[in-house]
Order: C-alpha cells, then sequence, then structure tokens
C-alpha cells in the first residue's frame, strides 16, 4: 500500500469513527428526550447499541493508530 492509499484509507477510517459517534449522539438523545424515555424496550435496545457503537468506534481507533505507523 503506498503513501496516498493509506492517507486514503485513514480518511475513510476518520469518517466512520465520525458516523458511529453520531449514531451514540442519537441513541443517547432518544432515550432522554425520544421514544427511549418512554418506552423501556426502546431504552434497552439504545443501551445496548451505544455498547456495541462504542466497540466499533475502539475497533476503528486501533485501525487508525496502526496505520498512522505503517505511514511513518
Amino acid at each position: 500500500m503506498n503513501r496516498k492509499e493509506t492517507l486514503e484509507l485513514l480518511i475513510k477510517i476518520e469518517e466512520a469513527i465520525e458516523h458511529f459517534e453520531k449514531r451514540v449522539g442519537d441513541a443517547e438523545w432518544s432515550n432522554a428526550f425520544s421514544y427511549g424515555s418512554e418506552f423501556p424496550s426502546i431504552r434497552k435496545k439504545n443501551r445496548h447499541n451505544i455498547v456495541i457503537y462504542g466497540m466499533c468506534i475502539n475497533r476503528l481507533e486501533e485501525r487508525f493508530s496502526e496505520q498512522l505507523n505503517k505511514l511513518k
């Protein structure tokens, strides 16, 4: 993988991290102000999704660091 491809991959990884951070924010908002505040089953599913999204973000951050180290 050349330098340009690595940089493009880093951009894609960063966009994916931002996507999951937005989904975490949406789920937290839903639990606080929307259906999650009214229905326990939705609140439980949102909490579960937040955990899963956090795991995805952590893995993407690891991949980002690995690719960044390869770039040096």
